[in-house]
């Protein structure tokens, strides 16, 4: 899209302007703290272990609870190494986390997690990875039923396709998509996956549904063209000067990303801070006489 914007098709300049588009969506991603890049994910302890490694390509947790039973504990996070190794002197188990400490991408629950199989949730930031992927689109759907988050494809499936969006191609025929796109969570082989969340379309079985496979952008799929405008207005002001095309393309820029300020932290609402810090006491540490 840019390449056709700027009327080239110079592989120099093509990827001159991929490497602006990754420029600019990690400028985007970093902006503001939107709510689109948080993530949840899970684990569960194992006995006699205190070390886990951060999910794959994320920053540090927002929130981490560990869930024993019925009941959740969040620990309290120890922000430096000196107090971490203080609390770290004697040596402790328990399934009930008081303390929690990050670093070097992992972290570190206190006390010792004496049992195997309770759950810790993590909720965290994703991390952007430059898009350099062209889309597959000679993938064919052979089984996906609505409800579901099992795939099947003709093949051509790989494990990197983890993270990959998939879009079965919308028709109004029999055995064909929606249009919409999907995340694929996992790929078991070259023919089986697992998407994020459960189809929405009329499902597809014994077929060969038209599909596009993509790399696609942590930005939401509405505001997805910001990369192309910021990095045309660069192209324009830098690399081949024109000043309408220049104002153009940072016109519309400013305008998209407005609208995505508007929409996307809509969610917070108006709230009143009194200013005095949050105070959430364990009540597993308190007892009543």
């Amino acid at each position: 899209m840019a390449g056709d914007l700027a009327n080239t098709s110079a592989s120099a300049t093509l990827t001159l302007l991929d490497t602006l588009m990754n420029a600019s969506e990690k400028r985007l991603v970093v902006a503001r703290d939107w709510p689109w890049l948080w993530r949840q994910y899970t684990e569960t302890t194992v006995a006699s272990t205190s070390q886990y490694a951060l999910p794959p390509y994320t920053e540090k947790p927002q929130s981490l609870y560990v869930t024993v039973g019925s009941r959740r504990y969040t620990p309290i996070e120890v922000t430096n190494r000196e107090e971490w190794d203080a609390l770290k002197q004697t040596s402790v188990s328990s399934d009930i986390p008081t303390h929690v400490f990050y670093y070097d991408n992992q972290y570190e629950i206190f006390p010792t997690p004496s049992t195997s199989s309770n759950t810790i949730t993590i909720n965290a930031r994703r991390k952007f990875r430059d898009l350099n992927t062209a889309d597959i689109t000679n993938l064919t759907i052979t089984t996906l039923a609505n409800g579901s988050k099992a795939l099947t494809t003709s093949s051509g499936l790989t494990v990197q396709m983890a993270g990959f969006w998939i879009r079965p191609t919308f028709s109004t025929t029999a055995n064909t998509g929606d249009g919409f796109w999907y995340e694929i969570s996992s790929v078991t082989n070259a023919t089986t996956a697992t998407l994020v969340r459960e189809y929405g379309g009329e499902s597809i079985a014994a077929a060969s549904a038209a599909s596009t496979i993509a790399q696609c952008s942590l930005i939401p799929e509405s505001f997805q063209e910001l990369p192309v405008w910021d990095s045309l207005r660069t192209y324009f002001k830098s690399v081949e000067p024109n000043t309408a095309k220049a104002q153009e393309y940072d016109m519309l820029f400013k305008e998209g990303y407005a609208q995505m300020v508007r929409q996307q932290t809509a969610q917070a609402g108006v709230v009143i801070d009194s200013g005095e810090p949050f105070d959430l006491r364990n009540p597993n540490l308190h007892i009543s006489l």
